[in-house]
C-alpha cells in the first residue's frame, strides 16, 4: 500500500454485533466489549492506513468471534458491488489462509473469478498464517481445485520507493494497532518478511469479454 498511495482498503469483517458481546480476544486486547473493540480498531485502522496514504472502507459483516458467519455468496456479491465502484482499479485479495474469516474472503474472491464477475486479481499471502507449516501449500491447492491460473508478481511493479523507507512505514503502520500488540504480544517474525504477490486469473478458455472490475480487500482490521 505504501507503494500505491490512494489505495482503498476494504475490511470485510468490520461490523458491530447488536448486543455488546464480550469475548476472550476483546478482553485480551484491553476492551470491555465488542462495541468498544470494533470502534477502537477502526480508529487504529485509520491511523495505520493514513501512514500508507490509503483510505479505509468498512463492511458490516461480523468477525467470526461474534458469530453469524455469512454465506460465501453473500460476501462475493457484496465485494462485487464494491469493486464496481472503483473503475479500473485492480483488486488485491487475500489467499485466504487458515483463519476462518480469511478463508471465507479468499473463497469469495475465487468465486468471483469462477462466475466471471472478475477476470483477475492480485493475491497476497496472509501474513503470520503463511508461515504455518502446510498452510500456504493448502492455499495453492484451493486455487488449483478452482481451476484458476496463478503466477508470481514482483512488488516492484507497484511503484519504486527505497526498500528502507517502505520498511519504516510498515513498522509504523503495524505499531498503529496497539490493541493487537496487547492481545498477541510482540508480532511474530513473519510480519517483517517482504510481502509476496501472485496474479490469479481464469484460464483463457473461460474469457468472455467481461471487463475487469476492481478495488482492494482485507479480511479483518
Amino acid at each position: 500500500m505504501a507503494r500505491c498511495p490512494g489505495s482503498i482498503v476494504c475490511t470485510v469483517f468490520a461490523g458491530e454485533p447488536v448486543a455488546p458481546m464480550h469475548t476472550q480476544l476483546d478482553e485480551a486486547s484491553g476492551f470491555a466489549d465488542a462495541h468498544e473493540a470494533v470502534r477502537a480498531r477502526k480508529r487504529e485502522d485509520e491511523r495505520a492506513l493514513a501512514l500508507c496514504g490509503a483510505t479505509p472502507l468498512w463492511l458490516d459483516f461480523l468477525d467470526g468471534q461474534y458469530g453469524a458467519t455469512p454465506d460465501v455468496e453473500d460476501v462475493a456479491h457484496t465485494l462485487a458491488g464494491q469493486f464496481a465502484r472503483f473503475g479500473a482499479w485492480l483488486p488485491v485479495c487475500p489467499f485466504g489462509l487458515w483463519h476462518s474469516d480469511h478463508q471465507l474472503v479468499g473463497a469469495a474472491c475465487r468465486l468471483l473469478l469462477q462466475t466471471q464477475r472478475l477476470t483477475r486479481y492480485i493475491a497476497y499471502e496472509d501474513a503470520i498464517y503463511r508461515a504455518m507449516p502446510g498452510v500456504l501449500d493448502a492455499g495453492f491447492q484451493r486455487l488449483e481445485a478452482a481451476r484458476l491460473l496463478v503466477s508470481p508478481m514482483s512488488a516492484q511493479g507497484f511503484g519504486r520507493y527505497p526498500a528502507r523507507r517502505l520498511a519504516a512505514i510498515k513498522r509504523r503502520a503495524v505499531g498503529a494497532y496497539p490493541s493487537q500488540m496487547r492481545a498477541f504480544g510482540p508480532f511474530p517474525p513473519d510480519v517483517e518478511r517482504p510481502e509476496r504477490y501472485w496474479q490469479v486469473e481464469r484460464p483463457a478458455v473461460w474469457m468472455s469479454g467481461v471487463p475487469p472490475v476492481t478495488a482492494t480487500v482485507a479480511p479483518e482490521m
